[in-house]
């Protein structure tokens, strides 16, 4: 892993960007995980939206993300979409569950 001071070439550049995005990637496959394994405790859609923990999750990734000088709109942004095609992962789990 190098810094990005420590990059002299555009391909060093690119080798880390790809590195790093690999490893959201991975992260974003961990959080599914654990997305499925909350359903076991879910029994409704309205606990799938869960709209206030929404709320709240959003709200501290906004200030997780001017901690790190991002955009919080940014990193709202990013997090909006992911959980909106996770509850529609959940929502289909739950049908199924449901023998729907």
């Amino acid at each position: 892993m190098k810094t990005p001071a420590e990059c002299r070439t555009i391909e060093e550049v690119r080798s880390e960007i790809d590195r790093i995005d690999r490893a959201i990637i991975e992260a974003i496959a961990q959080r599914r995980g654990y997305v499925h394994a909350v359903m076991q405790f879910k029994r409704s859609a309205d606990d799938i939206h869960a709209y206030e923990r929404q709320r709240q999750m959003l709200a501290i990734r906004r200030e997780w993300a001017e901690e790190h000088f991002l955009s919080p709109q940014l990193v709202e942004s990013l997090f909006r979409a992911m959980v909106d095609h996770f509850i529609a992962e959940e929502l289909t789990l739950l049908q199924a569950r449901n023998g729907a």
